[in-house]
């Protein structure tokens, strides 16, 4: 039983080990490099996460966007990262730019791991640890990481969006108005129950044990110190993966994916399904005391407008709730055009302050890459 448990032979969908980071290719990826804009600067700096480096863009607003901003003093910082199983380099560029051109210095970080950040298992969706990394960066920004002058960590905000959306949450609730002082959740994952729920109506009771059999198989893999067990991070509805994509959404998916930092392929370990259910941001919303965006599509499956209805009730009036019509992948790829991005990039002006808010651009800026969430 269990060298079956151990090998799984029937279970063709799962990859064992193979995943490593490859630091040689990733010098011939151009998109890695630094920026240097008329409206921003973009470098890449360091800090750490309980004894691992993490990776991180740092983009400044530029001579010039400082002085038709008014910024008289350090600009304020916003704080990102990407959502299940995806990374900084994986659409995230065309949000952080614009706010960088709208007087907004950026931080956007892989976890450990992912992207350009030091870690392993490859590939490891953890949410505890991905909370820790968040708490990392804050306290980094907040302890003088940037430098002297660069930033005023005391008008700090976060921006998640999917995974990460609820991560955002769970950390202003846990760090509270003395480091965060404001909030975006896209699209946020809210809550455990609900995924699970939602898992059962869909896959049924097989094809959950058939999941859970592949994180047990990785479980005890990574107790041997065994290469890790990887399943699909997004797959068609049948397969087996963390995400399954009705065709509408597998559609959006950019195919073949481009080469990503650090080897990034479609895969994740296992080991994450045994322990997302107890996950659920909404239950820490009610002690979040700063000003937050809730951003939601009306055709999200995956993270419906009723449970971001719902974080939104419990945060408070504090709270804002913006719907949009689209599904999960399509609102995160149309979040950076200029009609969806101009809310947020006022929002974010108006609560860390210090910002003429009528002075945003206009739209997405020369320099802007595709948004696409999964390659």
């Amino acid at each position: 039983m269990g060298g079956a448990v151990m090998s799984l032979p029937w279970e063709d969908e799962v990859v064992i080990g193979g995943l490593e980071r490859d630091v040689a290719a990733d010098r011939q990826l151009t998109h890695l490099g630094p920026l240097a804009t008329s409206q921003y600067i973009r470098n890449t700096v360091y800090f750490d996460s309980h004894g691992v480096r993490c990776e991180a863009w740092f983009y400044e607003p530029s001579g010039a966007t400082r002085a038709q901003f008014d910024l008289g003093k350090p600009p304020p910082i916003v704080i990102m990262a990407h959502g299940l199983g995806s990374q900084k380099d994986m659409g995230l560029h065309p949000y952080a730019e614009q706010f960088a051109a709208s007087g907004l210095a950026v931080l956007v970080f892989d976890y450990r791991c992912f992207g350009g950040s030091d870690g392993w298992p490859r590939h490891e969706v953890n949410w505890r640890k991905h909370l820790e990394d968040w708490e990392a960066a804050v306290e980094w920004v907040v302890a003088g990481g940037l430098g002297t002058g660069r930033v005023d960590p005391a008008r700090l905000g976060l921006w998640g969006v999917s995974y990460s959306g609820g991560h955002v949450l769970a950390t202003a609730a846990a760090l509270g108005l003395g480091r965060v002082r404001a909030v975006v959740a896209n699209e946020p994952y809210l809550q455990a129950q609900a995924a699970v729920a939602k898992l059962l109506r869909e896959r049924g009771a097989v094809s959950i044990a058939r999941a859970m059999a592949a994180a047990v198989n990785d479980k005890v893999r990574g107790m041997l110190g065994l290469p890790p067990a990887y399943i699909k991070l997004v797959g068609r509805t049948g397969e087996l993966a963390l995400l399954q994509l009705n065709d509408e959404e597998w559609a959006q998916i950019q195919r073949p994916a481009p080469q990503r930092q650090g080897g990034w392929k479609n895969l994740a370990t296992a080991r994450m399904l045994l322990g997302a259910a107890a996950y659920s941001p909404l239950s820490a919303c009610s002690g979040i005391k700063c000003p937050v965006l809730v951003v939601a599509g009306s055709r999200d499956e995956i993270c419906p407008l009723e449970l971001a209805a719902q974080a939104v009730e419990r945060i408070g009036p504090q709270a804002t709730l913006l719907a949009r019509p689209h599904g999960h992948l399509e609102l995160h790829r149309r979040g950076a055009e200029p009609e969806f991005i101009q809310p947020v990039i006022e929002f974010l002006q108006k609560q860390l302050g210090g910002v003429v808010v009528d002075a945003a651009p206009a739209g997405p800026l020369g320099h802007t890459t595709s948004v696409s969430q999964f390659g």
